[in-house]
């Protein structure tokens, strides 16, 4: 992986970025992906009512294949039952899961409106993004401020 490629932003809800923290998910499930997803950081925001920049974690391994075979992967480390699970990729033919490695909480989460005051071109992505280079320096400063949760 090339050391310039950018960190994402993932919009999470606060239920599952819980359950991310508390160390109980172990795999994130994404209907779509970016190239070079293994060893990228990614940020977590924290959907309504949180509304906040939380902490994040590093990608390991990729699972891609069809949602019964992804499910047979990671069922044991996604954190929701196959009824949510098949709910959200209803129609699709491909799944993907992203290892979680590498968990860190903000000790001073960044709430949207220091956010939006900070960057005022701030945009919550509606599933990922990439985290720009003007707020990489403040998001890096802000991992390097937390103690990591799960190895």
């Amino acid at each position: 992986m090339k050391s310039t490629i950018s960190p994402l932003l993932f919009s999470l809800k606060p239920c599952y970025a819980d359950l991310i923290f508390q160390g109980r998910k172990m795999a994130e499930l994404r209907k779509r992906i970016t190239s070079y997803m293994e060893n990228r950081d990614v940020f977590i925001y924290v959907s309504s009512p949180v509304r906040q920049l939380r902490g994040g974690f590093r990608v390991g391994q990729v699972w891609r294949g069809s949602p019964n075979d992804i499910w047979r992967k990671v069922s044991g480390l996604v954190g929701i039952d196959k009824q949510v699970y098949d709910s959200y990729y209803a129609g699709k033919t491909i799944a993907y899961a992203l290892e979680i490695t590498d968990v860190w909480e903000c000790e001073n989460p960044m709430d949207l409106y220091t956010l939006r005051e900070q960057f005022p071109n701030f945009v919550v992505p509606q599933s990922w993004r990439y985290v720009r280079s003007v707020e990489h320096g403040v998001f890096l400063k802000m991992k390097n401020q937390t103690m990591e949760i799960v190895g």
